[in-house]
């Protein structure tokens, strides 16, 4: 049976079977009915990889058994004083990561226990998780649709970062609010109930999240000194388009007529610029906007593969301030070793050809990708636990990876 059969006959839930009433979240560019490059399932997805110590001569001659009782007390003493020192230094190297590298972090915590994770998913210790949400909230709030869905795992296990985008018009359950696109989790919920849609939707164990607002997007990428990606020349007449769009939406954009360009091919793009790219939305399908989002990030993470270690911790105080996020200093301090190493960058899109996404339209008219969501589970376990998936295949024959 199709996806379309299945939902005509089970049909959506009613407002007398609980689904609770709310006003539907009116925007033209959500209701639009997106431009795709065909209706070949295969187009969808693509584009989306021993110190020693040695006592001293005077010592060596002065065995302990020989010593007077003040030379031991005078050791104890000298010990407790070292033992001081070390803990004003570890407690002052406490301070400098929280009180300066981590200056400005907004960190809200939130309930793990209602994330919606099922007791039988798949979990690993070594595989981190995060939800990545880019709000496309205006006049640089903190409300607004999660424009830009990511799931970040950081794999200390196969010394990889792995970004897999879910296309924000997905059709999914949101709990207390029926069938409707993944993006409205966000501004009904936000970031605990936009998790556990993801959780209970693809059978995840997120637990943690990150906020970026897209105009503050742009000075993070600004302090990585640019994000550089390839454009065709239609592109950068979009990103010219869109820049005069965010000129137009907050003046905190402060768009410059030298971020206007008229270059194809590899551009280093600054922050405005990088914004305007990702949100190009009339060019193509939704699936090569997201693709377009991997290509920032990416283009970030070989900025970052670029400095030298010592740059971090500046790299670091600039962008936390413009985040918000439930990740505490322990836990980030567990991101670390996958950062510090050699690490590989491989990206997924969902849906992809294998979820076999139909056009579909909610109750309130709106166009959403309606596909199989279990097979996206499946599709995204595979990606992210590798060989521990139960749905694993050969590298050979995985369909819509990179």
């Amino acid at each position: 049976m199709s996806q379309k059969e299945k939902r005509a006959s089970h049909g959506r839930p009613s407002q007398a079977q609980g689904r609770s009433r709310r006003e539907p979240l009116h925007d033209n560019y959500y209701y639009e009915e997106p431009p795709r490059r065909g209706r070949d399932p295969s187009g969808y997805g693509r584009d989306f990889e021993d110190i020693s110590s040695t006592s001293s001569s005077s010592r060596r001659h002065n065995p302990p058994s020989q010593r007077t009782g003040k030379r031991k007390k005078k050791g104890r003493r000298t010990g407790l004083a070292v033992f001081c020192v070390f803990l004003v230094l570890v407690g002052f190297g406490a301070w400098y990561i929280f009180g300066y590298l981590l200056n400005g972090l907004t960190i809200k915590g939130i309930d793990k226990d209602k994330l919606g994770i099922s007791g039988d998913v798949l979990s690993d210790g070594s595989i981190k998780n995060i939800a990545l949400f880019g709000l496309d909230a205006r006049e640089n709030t903190d409300e607004g649709r999660s424009d830009a869905l990511m799931i970040l795992t950081v794999d200390n296990k196969h010394k990889k970062l792995k970004l897999t985008s879910i296309l924000r018009d997905s059709e999914v359950s949101i709990e207390g609010y029926g069938q409707d696109k993944i993006t409205h989790a966000y501004a009904y919920g936000g970031a605990e109930l936009a998790i556990r849609t993801i959780n209970q939707n693809f059978n995840l164990d997120i637990e943690d999240y990150v906020t970026v607002n897209f105009i503050q997007m742009a000075e993070i990428v600004d302090a990585f000194g640019g994000t550089r990606v390839n454009i065709s020349y239609d592109e950068a007449m979009e990103i010219n388009k869109n820049l005069d769009m965010l000129a137009q939406e907050s003046a905190d954009a402060n768009i410059q007529e030298s971020d206007f360009i008229y270059d194809e091919g590899d551009v280093l793009l600054n922050g405005n610029q990088a914004v305007a790219y990702a949100r190009i939305r009339y060019l193509d399908g939704d699936d090569v906007r997201a693709s377009r989002q991997q290509n920032v990030l990416k283009g970030l993470i070989t900025q970052l593969k670029q400095l030298n270690k010592l740059q971090y911790p500046e790299l670091i105080r600039k962008v936390v301030p413009m985040c918000e996020t439930s990740l505490d200093f322990g836990d980030i301090m567990g991101l670390a070793p996958v950062m510090l190493s050699d690490f590989t960058t491989e990206t997924l899109s969902i849906p992809s050809g294998e979820e076999a996404p139909e056009d579909g339209y909610t109750d309130e008219g709106a166009w959403v990708y309606v596909y199989d969501l279990e097979a996206a589970s499946q599709h995204i376990s595979r990606f992210l636990y590798e060989e521990d998936s139960p749905y694993y295949r050969q590298p050979e024959d995985s369909i819509g990876e990179e």
